[in-house]
């Protein structure tokens, strides 16, 4: 069953173990929890968890960053710093050292996380499930990874104890895994009880056929998992002084079900509505019940802050169809997350907190344990969650000068498919290449494209430049990299540049309304505000209700000052998606400029900032609607907000110019007007400067790939040369797992009077009393395909992994020897020890990671043309040789001049792990 501390119920009778330190903070992360479903929840009842934190402490949105992906959000979230610092690019990366694709570990941070900034002032921090946390070390505290809940490729009944142990990284100290392995929570677990209130009609299912409960189960059972093991260190080490707890469930959950949620979708049939409408709101209250554990066990001197990194579409903007294109799912996310927060030293209040952002949740645990923030830093101090007004104490970085010290995470080739498998059936990243090296080309450009992004959300245009170059001249036919690089290009003044990137997007597209949409949205980065305009009203008959069309034409109707048609447009957006900024910026303007109401406009501005505090424009407005109420210190707060955002920005210099003079400060005045003038000047100056240097870089680029290009062409054709010039011969290969009988096959063959191709640089010893028959150049078939036709009219021996090595244009005839997997780690388990060495993985992980092998690699081996295949059963040929020789004599034919001396060297006696 459940283990209590998992379980949503246990709420009672839990003691306290906060300590007496009073800097306790707990940080709960929900992926995707958004405040439109947890305010219905509030009104229909329950919800007591997210209720108490609500009451007597403080809430309000958290805005996203971008890309909206997960492992880089709640990085940014960890160390207050963008993706293109620390350098987590989504979910896989490609392994410095093997070449692979690979999940991304701790080792893939460039930057400290909030727990090890604590550490270095003595805090100790626990850590469970956090995103980029496998391979974490020295941590002051304990750490239980992001693979700790992830058990893929076991039965759905699998019981826990039969569970296989998590790869070696994922606690620290490693001790843990003695009792930690034991919490895992199955998704048998989750039975007809746990999920009635899910599925209230769930009886209606037709198991057999409809596999939807399949993720469910696993994705509760991870969540629950995931609180078994946060409540039992909170239990058994409660001296801590940070804890951070990730829950993604929320997330995964909605991207199942989210489509049966209330109100029901266009295109959902009634039935599957009926019985999953109740999916994604249960899960939320499942997680309620959870936080109430914590928040018991937490006590109440404990501050506790709960984030998302994002929130999900749940109603009439939920997207009537998903891009084809990695990570296409984030159309499902909504840019405005949750942020709670109550306890010693938080303000309380009903009144909600404005312009939150991921990146200031480390700046405030920072200050909320009097310690400062880094210059370097990105986000804030949220100094408005606080009842007492310190000052903010900073350094210069908290980074240090030889960069990070985590080793990368050790997961086997086995356990990263498993996971790589979890995040494509997901949709976030696409199929992975069986082709190493297209794999890798596919990861490396996805994560250029992500990291590409968090500079353009950043502005840092120059940053996204080369990356967005890198993409788009790989895959010219993917739009979207076509659309980003011709906006970069814009904002680089690269006009000449974006014409011909939106030319060849413009090919893909055709003359269409999808064109359109992508000419008035260029048209507007362009300033062309009467093109945008023309075109936008000409594609908006087509679809009068598109965000996207209705924020352009907000835009351009505001640039040319036609007042009335932008307020329209401005309140039809609004009432679409009650959250957009755009449509609260197009309002402030409009009442700032054509209404002359600054109050009004202020208002609209600070809730624009509330939505997206990014956005330089909403903070312009506010810092100019505040100079005309005379509101001269926050004005001046407000347009420095605006400048640190676009520096460039004119109207705020003039701005904070007319303030520091209303305030009697003429030296500051003087220093404003003055670097405006000095911009206005190094703009004029720099420009062509700029624009020489941006061009000169683009050559370099187009040279170096034009020479990557023909450094390809040329291989290829070599290889093809090479390819071409080889004559297809027939190879007899004996194969198998290590210890599965491939030995005893190669003696029976040389008794029958094949010669082996061996170099006998291993000798016969107490593992192989007969010899091992080996030949060691055989193992570098992977960098070099072509040694095998030094073995030509030879039997070789090839273990199973290095078959898909095998040269294609060959044909092979190939035994493959099969013995149990369990007697095969047996005799691997007693030639290690006969060797002194112990083994680096548990029994049961090898069995199942070697029986996973061994499956794929026989299923690939029976579908391949030009392979003759012939599985020999180990124990049924020494046990009773008789039952097997005929099908061996047939297939080997005259290849075995002396058939008859085959079953000379079978020793069954030798059989001696079974």
């Amino acid at each position: 069953m459940i283990h209590p501390q998992a379980s949503p119920s246990a709420t009672n009778g839990i003691p306290s173990t906060a300590a007496a330190n009073s800097r306790k903070v707990l940080l709960i992360g929900w992926d995707s929890a958004d405040w439109k479903i947890i305010n219905h929840l509030l009104a229909e009842g329950g919800m007591d968890g997210i209720r108490s934190l609500m009451d007597g402490g403080i809430h309000g949105n958290l805005s996203t960053l971008e890309p909206q992906l997960s492992p880089m959000l709640w990085s940014s979230i960890a160390t207050g710093k963008m993706a293109y610092h620390h350098q987590v690019p989504g979910f896989t990366e490609v392994d410095p050292i093997s070449g692979q694709v690979v999940p991304v570990s701790a080792a893939t941070r460039q930057c400290k996380t909030i727990w090890e900034m604590l550490g270095e002032k003595g805090l100790r921090s626990h850590v469970v499930s956090w995103f980029a946390t496998q391979g974490e070390q020295n941590l002051n505290g304990k750490m239980v990874s992001n693979m700790f809940a992830h058990v893929k490729g076991v039965a759905p009944d699998t019981d826990p104890a039969d569970f296989p142990p998590p790869m070696p990284g994922t606690y620290w100290p490693e001790d843990l895994a003695e009792t930690m392995n034991e919490l895992r929570v199955s998704p048998h677990e989750i039975d007809g009880e746990i999920l009635q209130p899910f599925l209230p009609k769930g009886h209606l299912i037709d198991q057999a056929s409809d596999k939807r409960l399949t993720p469910l189960r696993e994705h509760m059972a991870e969540a629950y998992s995931v609180q078994s093991a946060a409540t039992h260190l909170m239990q058994t080490d409660p001296d801590w002084d940070f804890m951070a707890i990730y829950f993604r469930a929320i997330d995964e959950i909605s991207h199942h079900f989210m489509h049966y949620h209330p109100p029901q979708m266009a295109g959902i049939p009634d039935e599957d509505f009926e019985i999953y409408q109740h999916v994604v709101k249960s899960t939320y209250r499942a997680h309620d019940m959870m936080l109430q554990v914590l928040l018991k066990m937490a006590g109440p001197d404990t501050t506790v802050i709960l984030v998302s990194d994002h929130g999900f579409h749940s109603d009439h903007l939920r997207p009537k169809f998903t891009p084809r294109v990695p990570a296409g799912i984030t159309v499902w996310h909504r840019e405005q997350g949750v942020l709670l927060a109550k306890g010693p030293g938080i303000k309380k209040t009903t009144e909600p907190i404005y312009g939150a952002r991921l990146l200031d949740i480390t700046p405030t645990i920072l200050h909320a344990f009097g310690h400062p923030i880094g210059d370097d830093m990105e986000g804030r101090v949220l100094k408005e969650l606080f009842a007492a007004d310190r000052p903010i104490a900073t350094i210069p970085t908290w980074e240090d000068p030889a960069g990070p010290s985590q080793k990368r995470g050790s997961l086997t080739s086995e356990e990263s498919a498993a996971l790589l498998q979890q995040f494509v059936d997901l949709g976030y990243i696409d199929e992975v290449s069986s082709d190493p090296t297209e794999a890798a080309a596919e990861t490396n450009r996805e994560n250029k494209w992500n990291l590409a992004r968090a500079y353009l959300y950043s502005g840092k245009y120059d940053g996204a430049l080369s990356l967005l170059e890198d993409c788009f001249h790989a895959n010219p036919e993917r739009t979207d990299y076509a659309q980003t690089l011709a906006r970069t290009q814009l904002h680089l003044g690269l006009a000449d540049e974006a014409e011909e990137t939106l030319a060849i997007c413009l090919e893909t597209f055709g003359n269409n309304a999808s064109a359109q949409l992508l000419q008035a949205s260029i048209a507007l980065e362009k300033g062309d505000h009467q093109q945008a305009l023309d075109l936008a009203t000409t594609i908006r008959d087509q679809n009068p209700d598109h965000p996207q069309i209705l924020t352009i034409l907000c835009r351009s109707y505001t640039a040319l000052a036609k007042w009335d048609e932008a307020l329209s447009c401005a309140e039809n957006l609004q009432q679409l998606d009650p959250d957009n900024y755009q449509a609260r910026i197009t309002r402030a303007r409009h009442a700032l400029h054509h209404l002359q109401n600054a109050p009004a406009a202020a208002d609209l501005a600070l809730e624009a900032i509330a939505l997206h505090f990014g956005d330089f424009r909403a903070h312009a407005i506010l810092g100019q609607a505040l100079l005309q109420q005379n509101q001269l210190r926050e004005a001046e707060h407000t347009l420095l907000n605006a400048l640190r955002l676009n520096k460039d920005h004119t109207p705020s210099t003039q701005a904070l110019v007319q303030v520091y003079r209303a305030l009697g400060e003429n030296d500051k005045a003087n220093g404003a007007e003055a670097y405006a003038i000095h911009l206005k000047a190094e703009q004029a100056a720099e420009s062509r400067k700029k624009l020489e240097s941006l061009r000169s870089g683009i050559a370099a680029r187009a040279k170096t790939r034009h020479a990557e290009r023909q450094r390809q062409r040329e291989e290829t054709a070599r290889k093809q040369a090479e390819e071409d010039a080889i004559e297809p011969s027939t190879f007899t290969i004996v194969s198998g797992l290590p210890r599965s009988g491939t030995s005893l096959m190669m003696q029976m063959l040389t008794a029958a009077g094949m010669e082996a191709m061996t170099d006998g640089k291993r000798p016969a010893d107490e593992d192989n009393l007969q010899g091992y028959f080996e030949w060691e150049d055989i193992k570098s078939l992977r960098k070099n395909p072509r040694l095998i036709e030094q073995a030509k009219g030879k039997v070789i021996k090839v273990i199973s992994a290095l078959l898909p090595q095998l040269p294609p244009k060959h044909r092979y005839r190939i035994l493959f020897m099969k013995r149990p997997i369990s007697e095969i780690v047996d005799s691997q388990w007693a030639m290690l020890a006969r060797n002194g060495k112990k083994p680096r993985s548990e029994k049961d992980h090898l069995i199942q990671t070697q029986q996973t092998h061994l499956d794929q690699t026989l299923a690939q081996l029976r579908q391949r043309k030009n392979v003759e295949l012939l599985e020999i059963d180990y124990p049924a040929l020494v046990a009773n040789p008789d039952a097997q020789l005929p099908a061996l004599r047939d297939f080997l034919g005259d290849t075995a001049p002396q058939l008859e001396n085959l079953p000379q060297p079978n020793r069954p006696e030798l059989h001696r792990n079974k």
